[in-house]
């Protein structure tokens, strides 16, 4: 039988692969935007990608800081612990589906 700690050493390494891979996409998307013509299309694509990077980043850093800590996988609302099976698919998820705060919509209240 696979103990939770098990579990959580291997969505470590899932979270340092995504950590490196969005370091990677972020040093690309910088090095196109140097190179990157006045088109203003183009810089706000490069701008909107450029930010949800740095968010994932946030958000992954986060949760291997988390880990170091010994509190990943533990909700930040209930204290309870999160789902393995979420943790798999968002692994830098920081509450429970229970706790999930409703997401925020630009224009509405």
């Amino acid at each position: 039988m696979v103990s939770r700690q098990d579990e959580l050493g291997v969505l470590r390494i899932v979270l340092e692969e995504q950590y490196e891979r969005h370091s990677t996409q972020l040093a690309l998307l910088a090095r196109q935007a140097r190179q990157l013509p006045g088109d203003r299309t183009d810089l706000e694509a490069a701008s909107a990608l450029t930010a949800a990077s740095r968010r994932a980043l946030g958000d992954i850093a986060r949760a291997l800081h988390y880990l170091e800590q010994g509190r990943y996988g533990t909700c930040e609302e209930c204290r309870g612990d999160i789902p393995i099976e979420r943790l798999a698919l968002r692994p830098a998820t920081r509450f429970c589906t229970t706790c999930q705060p409703e997401p925020h919509h630009q224009g509405r209240p």
